[in-house]
Formats: C-alpha cells, structure tokens, sequence
C-alpha cells in the first residue's frame, strides 16, 4: 500500500503533462501512466507532415518545402501526498525536403520539484537544459535575403541552461497570498558569429501579492524584474515593471486575468524607454459547446541584433466549437506591432512592423489514446524596413499518441 502512494500521479499531474498538447479540454489525450521504479513513465507522441509556403519568411524569391517533425516526450513523475517531482525528456526533430541544413534535432531535459511542507507553504525548484536552435530566416539571418540564408549553413544552434525557483506563503484560501519567484538563463551559440551578439544571462525576478476580495476574486500586485548580461557586443538591459490587476474566475461565465502597469527598460549607453504595459488572458465560454480565448498585452523586450529592444502590442482571439463529443474546430486571429530600437553605436534603418495571423483546426479524437488533426496558419508581415515584409501559409496533419 506505501508504494503505491508513492507512484499515484493525480489527475492534475497527468492534465498538466499533456495538456500542451491538446486541442482543448474537452478532446483530450488520456495517457496510461507506466510503473517505472519509484516513477511512473507517461510517453506521448506527436508528429505530423508540414508544408511551408515561406519558409525562410522572405519578401521575394520564397522557398516553399515539406517537412516531416516528430515530437515525443517522456515524464517521469512520482507524487507523495502534495508533492510531486517530475523529470521530462522532451525531442523535437524535423526533416525537411528542399534543404537538410533546415532540418533539426531539439533536445530538452527538465527536473522540477514541487514541495508543500505545510499548508501555508509551498516551493517550487526546478533546473533545465536544452540544445536548441533558430529557424534560417529568423534570427540572425532575418530579412538577409536568399543568397546569404543558404550561405549561412544549417541552422543556428545553441544551448539553454535554466535554474528556476519559488515559493508561495499564505493557505490558499486565505485573504492574503505572498508569492516570489526567480529564473537565471544562459545562451550560449556554437556559431561565433551569433555568439558575439547573442550569447547572454538573463535573470527573471517576480514578487507579488495577492488579496481575495470576493469568493473567486482576486487583487494582485506584481513587481517584475528582467536583467540581461551580453557577452559581445550587444547593450544590456534592465527593465522593472510594477503591475496591479484582477485575476477572476467563472464571473458571467468567464476565467481571466488583467494587470496594468509602467515599465522602464534601461539600456547600456540609451535613452531609457517608460512605457505603459499590460497583459490580458481570459476564456469566455458563452456556450456549453462553445469556448472563446482573447490574449493581449503590450510590453517592451530584447530584440536581435543590430535592434536593443522591441516594443510590442499584440491582440488574439480563438473559438473553439465542438461539433460531437470526438470532433472540434479552432478558428483563431491575431495582429500585432512592433516597434524596434536600433542599437547604441549602430548604423541601421529604423524598424516597424505589423503583423496579422490566421489560423483554422480541426481536431478529431479516433481513441483515448489518439487524435487527428490538421490546420493552416497564415502570417502577413507589413515591415518599414526592406526586406522584412512577407506573407506565409503553413499547412499541416498530424496525430497525437500515448500508450
């Protein structure tokens, strides 16, 4: 009886594992968890065949290509009362057709720990490596144009290390809740031209408070830190945001959050940047079958090389519908713009871009264990700067599996 405790794993662990994905909470996969030693194994696949209209997202002379990506995933997790330890292995491979320099094989390995000692008490710690990459076309090949992105070789790979930390204090029912938490990231790229602009520490910093004012009514306010290191020669940065906001749950049928905020970014030899911020993520469900998702914000980040910063606002909105009981559709729509800074010391032209996205689902689960499904997504990028302009369509059909 002892060791099976040990290996249960709740149905929110077993949610959480899979739920990135997912279509949506109604069409699911539902995973059978493997007794491994003290753990229980859950593997999932996914994988699907992808046809890109643009892949390097060029304003002319577009490459089209199939591809073929697979993506498993392996959790072990083992649960004791309220606390869990997860370990996660996660590939992410794609083959494509035109070129194998665009192909990639992306591995992340994640430990995390969650810990409740008491019931006014909770830490989080979790530590992560992946060996990743940048797509050609993005990063530091975007807007280059065809010839230099085939010049370029395979695609840019780097390693990502992260060491992460938290911890709640206050019973979760309480009034009054006191959160914090921290995250250090560094980049490091195996091209040394990348590396001379792009290798960096990054340190994430949150403290929070959070006061109940009705049953399902929450007050917060958050005190948010980003400080990033370069190792070349790009400037460093600085931003603080002080954030205060309501987070909500089924009021007129609709779970959310809303915080509004100034941010000052600080930039190595710039002017600082105060821009009002905000964020917005909520789900209305104005019918049994229906389930509506709108995200929003505006905020000021990193940008790369030759740009210090981009500010940025961006608006989204998803309907999912279900059909019948194994079959939906996700129809969503986006835009955004983009403001970019140009580097202290750099000579460049100044940078906006607006972007509108499309996208429709389908989503069909066959068994517990498998869904179907297929999507297009399109992109039209409307850039000052030459170029960065361009139109995309990517297209896809996959399946999802577990055991």
């Amino acid at each position: 009886m002892e060791r099976k405790n040990i290996l249960g794993v709740s149905l929110l662990g077993l949610t959480c594992l899979v739920g990135a994905q997912t279509a949506s909470a109604e069409i699911a996969l539902q995973p059978q968890a493997v007794p491994f030693g003290a753990f229980v194994l859950v593997p999932t696949l996914n994988a699907k065949t992808v046809f890109d209209d643009n892949i390097y997202s060029l304003s002319s002379n577009e490459v089209s290509s199939f591809s073929q990506v697979v993506n498993p995933n392996f959790a072990f997790v083992a649960q004791d009362r309220a606390n869990v330890y997860k370990l996660v292995y996660n590939l992410n491979a794609a083959g494509y057709a035109n070129d194998s320099d665009d192909s990639y094989n992306d591995h992340k390995i994640d430990l995390n720990a969650h810990i409740e000692p008491t019931a006014r008490l909770r830490y989080d710690a979790g530590l992560a490596y992946g060996m990743l990459h940048d797509d050609r076309g993005t990063g530091m090949t975007s807007g280059v144009g065809l010839a230099n992105i085939l010049a370029s070789g395979e695609v840019d790979k780097y390693d990502l290390a992260t060491l992460r930390g938290g911890v709640e204090f206050g019973e979760k029912t309480a009034r009054g809740l006191l959160v914090a938490n921290a995250d250090f990231n560094q980049k490091r790229y195996s091209r040394a031209s990348s590396a001379l602009v792009r290798d960096n520490d990054t340190l994430n910093m949150l403290l929070g408070l959070r006061a109940r004012v009705m049953p399902k009514t929450t007050f917060l306010v958050d005190y948010e830190i980003s400080d990033t290191n370069y190792d070349g020669t790009s400037p460093d940065t600085k931003d603080n945001r002080l954030l205060a906001g309501i987070t909500w749950e089924n009021t007129a049928q609709t779970t959310g959050k809303l915080r509004l905020g100034q941010g000052k970014r600080q930039t190595d030899s710039a002017k600082d940047i105060n821009k009002f911020t905000w964020d917005l993520g909520m789900v209305w469900k104005p019918l049994v079958l229906d389930a509506i998702n709108v995200s929003a914000g505006a905020r000021t980040s990193d940008a790369s090389f030759p740009y210090s910063s981009v500010e940025n606002t961006n608006y989204s909105a998803s309907w999912t519908h279900d059909w019948l009981d194994r079959v939906n559709t996700v129809v969503s729509l986006g835009a955004s713009t983009d403001d970019y800074d140009i580097a202290p010391g750099v000579v460049a032209s100044a940078r906006s871009d607006d972007v509108t996205t499309y996208g429709v689902a389908v989503n069909y689960q066959m068994r517990r264990w498998l869904i179907l499904n297929a999507a297009i997504n399109s992109s039209d990028k409307d850039s000052s700067a030459a170029g960065f302009s361009n139109k995309r369509n990517v297209m896809s059909i996959g399946a999802q599996v577990s055991l």
